[in-house]
């Protein structure tokens, strides 16, 4: 009888679109059947084959948007499960040899509520209403790409890997237009075939659609409406049948570039101009695996570093921006050791540590960016084996000769969503000595442990050997070994690591050696169904403990939260409480004075101290956003001060600016100082694929200002003109002035067979 009603309910729907001239298509909301209340159910929705494909405008007037089969409704799955969307989704699913096309009608019966201000591609748009498509090509349950889609038509794309690994980095070339309409809105898809791998021996695809309607702050879901299930988790994902005769094209790909910079320094006293020339070119030799050869590899266009205050004894963690890098990241990924996704900030950690971070190859130790002469890079899977290949070779720099960097990683897919693999790296881009790394580890992941959660368990061996003589002779080992438990209402992550003292990572980040580590984080957060203006509550508890190889305390830091709000208006408030202890072996700077102030040091010793911490986020659903934390209390053997505050003003999808400031105040026995941040972004949007956008930051630490703006115009789906400005002023006494200034016009396209 379950599916009688959906075919009932199916053709009801059908008919009120046909009189939609005449009243509100929006089908009439049905009690929910119980087999789309099984936690095992996974839908089904069958792909009609095309022979003219549709014009892609957001209409939804084609014929074969009338008549393919349906699929949804979209259930709810945060904040209440397994009900309704305040909002109807349904959406339909079409082919023909070279394309995969969705229609999806989000109706809406407050259309003028609707919440779209992002049009730059690749940005926020998750915290606008918006349509995800993931579609696991393989039907492996394990690996993903998202196509994400807002009521402007921006897009958002990326890869997964192992229902994990979320690498946003990744472009695709695709199309997507929409409409937004007095009933709602609509979205038109069309993935070309060669953008994407999947096997065309197979008919049945992983499929999952999402949907986030932003004023209410209720995202559904097609599949396995769970509240910890994402929408990339595919091995959550409901089934996509009759893919016939879909074509894959030769598998080959062209990227090439070419781009005239113009630099002057007012110290050097030099004033260039290069004309350069490059590209990538990819070839995939099986549906599975795929080969990249790049010549003079170019990162022109990469977005710059956000400036950071470090009051550490500890070198901070910069994330990778360049694309030839991030694509296929995921493949060698280690040991859990990338950094924890935070649902509550929508942010993810930094790494403790890192045995491959590339931006060991073609940046040196100053930030700077070293030319690569060419890489090669080899990633995909055969079998039950997934691989990656890199070896590039880093131009000549700083007195060094060209020096070659080699990294490989395998891993096997075990059980059901599992894997054990190994890592190597051979090279060291900054400096002439030899280094070598290798590495084993394990992953256990399920999302049936104790038949409703998602686990995740790691283990992982490390060593690495080096000629550096500072270093000595033999292998430097690490092993650890982590957990982590994300549930519906509550979380539980614990982490157990051991780092030899001379363990030396050259292709990798290891800021503390000679350590032991012991983390636990502990997590409570309710949804308040009882109180009318709260929605959720969060109570959690983070700690870290670091001995030396003696079990002497090295630092250890507790951070209490013993009341975090959301409210159903979206907006944020929380306490803290941290409790630090720091044990230095030796003095150390943590501050470099400018003028009369001498460099400040904290000396050796045995430091305990503790410190508050208030915030508040308005919703991101406003046009004017704020933020603001203060922490305040002890540190070291005086006490410091932090304010830090974001305002976000985005009054329509053509314009968006943030402004951001922090100060500290800090005050030590040996001396005081206050260190400022500021920075504006500004974003100006002319269509979706054409956008201006602008980065100021400043610090008084260097006094210094830099500007980074870039015009990006994708003329047409996988062609785009960039032009960079990139400008550096130093703060003297009759104010700023210039002292560097790089213009950059590229033009790049591909081109695939």
């Amino acid at each position: 009888m379950s599916l009688v009603f959906r075919y009932i309910l199916i053709l009801k729907w059908l008919l009120t679109c046909s009189l939609a001239g005449k009243e509100s298509p929006i089908p009439e909301r049905q009690e929910i059947p119980a087999y789309r209340l099984d936690k095992d159910y996974r839908p089904k929705i069958t792909a009609v084959r095309m022979e003219s494909p549709p014009k892609i405008d957001g209409h939804l007037d084609e014929e074969v948007w009338k008549t393919a089969p349906i699929g949804g409704p979209l259930l709810q799955h945060r904040p209440l499960s397994y009900t309704h969307l305040d909002q109807q989704t349904f959406f339909r699913v079409a082919y023909n040899d070279n394309y995969l096309f969705f229609a999806i009608w989000c109706w809406d019966t407050e259309s003028d509520k609707i919440v779209a201000r992002y049009m730059r591609r690749d940005d926020a748009i998750w915290d606008d209403d918006s349509i995800s498509i993931n579609l696991d090509t393989f039907h492996d349950l394990r690996d993903s790409y998202t196509f994400m889609v807002n009521p402007n038509g921006t897009r958002h794309d990326a890869i997964s890997t192992n229902n994990a690994n979320y690498n946003y980095r990744w472009d695709g070339v695709w199309e997507a237009k929409t409409q937004i309409t007095e009933f709602g809105w609509q979205v038109e898809v069309a993935i070309p075939l060669t953008t994407i791998s999947f096997d065309p021996e197979s008919s049945q695809w992983g499929l999952n659609v999402y949907r986030r309607i932003k004023r209410l702050d209720q995202r559904g879901i097609w599949s396995s409406p769970r509240n910890a299930v994402r929408g990339y988790y595919v091995s959550e994902a409901g089934k996509l049948n009759g893919l016939e005769g879909l074509k894959q094209g030769l598998g080959l790909e062209f990227n090439p570039y070419i781009l005239g910079k113009q630099s002057d320094d007012e110290d050097l006293g030099t004033d260039d101009f290069d004309f350069d020339w490059g590209g990538d070119f990819r070839y995939r030799i099986t549906p599975k695996m795929s080969a990249t050869l790049s010549y003079n590899t170019d990162f022109a266009a990469a977005e710059t570093d956000v400036r950071q205050v470090n009051l550490t004894r500890f070198s901070l963690f910069f994330p990778e921006k360049r694309r030839f890098f991030l694509e296929d990241a995921g493949v060698f990924n280690f040991g859990g050791l990338g950094g924890r996704f935070r649902r509550r900030t929508g942010t993810r950690t930094s790494p403790v540590i890192l045995p491959y971070f590339s931006r060991r190859i073609g940046l040196n130790n100053s930030g700077e960016v070293v030319p690569l002469l060419g890489a090669a890079k080899l990633t995909g899977r055969v079998g039950e084996f997934n691989i990656g290949v890199i070896d590039a070779v880093v131009d000549e720099n700083g007195g060094l000769d060209s020096q070659n960097a080699f990294v490989g990683r395998v891993t096997r897919q075990i059980f059901d969503s599992s894997s054990v693999g190994i890592l190597a790296t051979h090279g060291d881009p900054n400096y002439e000595y030899d280094n070598l790394l290798l590495g084993s580890d394990f992953q256990y992941l399920t999302n049936k442990f104790l038949n409703r959660y998602r686990l995740e368990v790691n283990a992982f061996a490390l060593a690495t050997n080096s000629d550096h003589p500072d270093i000595g002779v033999g292998f430097s080992p690490v092993v650890g070994t982590s957990a982590i438990l994300p549930a519906d209402e509550f979380e539980v992550e614990m982490a157990v690591m051991h780092v030899d003292d001379k363990f030396n990572p050259a292709l990798g980040f290891a800021p503390r050696t000679g350590v032991r580590r012991y983390y636990t984080r502990l997590v409570y957060m309710p949804y308040m169904k009882s109180i009318d203006w709260l929605r959720q509550m969060y109570h959690s508890y983070e700690g870290e403990y670091i001995t030396d190889l003696s079990n002497k305390l090295s630092s250890s830091t507790h951070l209490i939260s013993p009341v975090q709000l959301i409210l159903e208006s979206g907006d944020y408030i929380y306490t803290e409480a941290e409790l630090s202890s720091d044990v230095p072996e030796d003095d150390f700077r943590i501050y470099n004075g400018e003028g009369d102030l001498d460099d400040i040091f904290i000396s050796a010793g045995d430091y305990s101290w503790s410190r508050g911490i208030l915030g508040f986020q308005t919703s991101t659903r406003r046009k004017f956003q704020f933020d603001h934390e203060v922490s305040f209390g002890d540190f070291y053997d005086g006490n410091r001060t932090n304010n830090t505050s974001n305002l976000s003003y985005l009054p329509s999808k053509y314009f968006g600016s943030v402004l951001s400031y922090s100060k500290q105040e800090v005050d030590l026995p040996t001396g005081d100082f206050d260190i400022t941040l500021a920075s504006l972004t500004a974003l100006i949007n002319f269509t979706p694929d054409f956008t201006w956008s602008n980065f100021v930051q400043y610090d008084d630490i260097s006094d210094s200002l830099g500007v980074n703006s870039r015009l990006i115009w994708e003329y047409r789906p996988g062609k785009r003109v960039f032009l960079v400005l990139n400008q550096s002023y130093l703060d003297e006494r009759n104010g700023f002035v210039r002292k560097q200034m790089d213009t950059t016009l590229k033009f790049n396209s591909i081109f695939r067979f």
